[in-house]
């Protein structure tokens, strides 16, 4: 789990983004892949996208059910702000996939080449 502060006032949140999948591919001389989870402050949940390359981008998807109009995070939370130390953070994190070799595929819990377990730890 990720914890974030993107406030945009004197108001005190934190935002968690809790990884539920990932999956990452070595392309040429870049490391590219997707790290979705849920993202929410307490209040509000809504389903969270890190694409990793290039140009990293963040996307942020609301849950709702038939009949109830999406949720949305509270006034103080700075939207880019969030998006922008969502993208850090998570790169930051998966710096060290640049080492597959081109080809190479990299997912959640396992490691393609050898099926043998992977453990990931990061303190942001």
């Amino acid at each position: 789990m990720i914890w974030l502060s993107p406030m945009a006032g004197p108001e005190e949140c934190s935002v968690y983004f809790d990884i539920r999948d990932i999956g990452m591919r070595r392309t040429g001389r870049n490391t590219e892949g997707l790290v979705s989870g849920i993202i929410g402050d307490g209040c509000s949940e809504f389903w969270g996208e890190v694409i990793l390359g290039e140009t990293p981008q963040v996307n942020i998807l609301p849950f709702w059910e038939a009949g109830e109009p999406p949720g949305s995070f509270a006034e103080a939370i700075d939207l880019p702000a969030l998006k922008a130390q969502l993208a850090d953070a998570v790169a930051k994190i998966f710096s060290g996939i640049g080492q597959l070799t081109a080809g190479e595929q990299w997912s959640f819990g396992v490691a393609n080449s050898t099926r043998s377990p992977v453990k990931i730890s990061a303190a942001t």
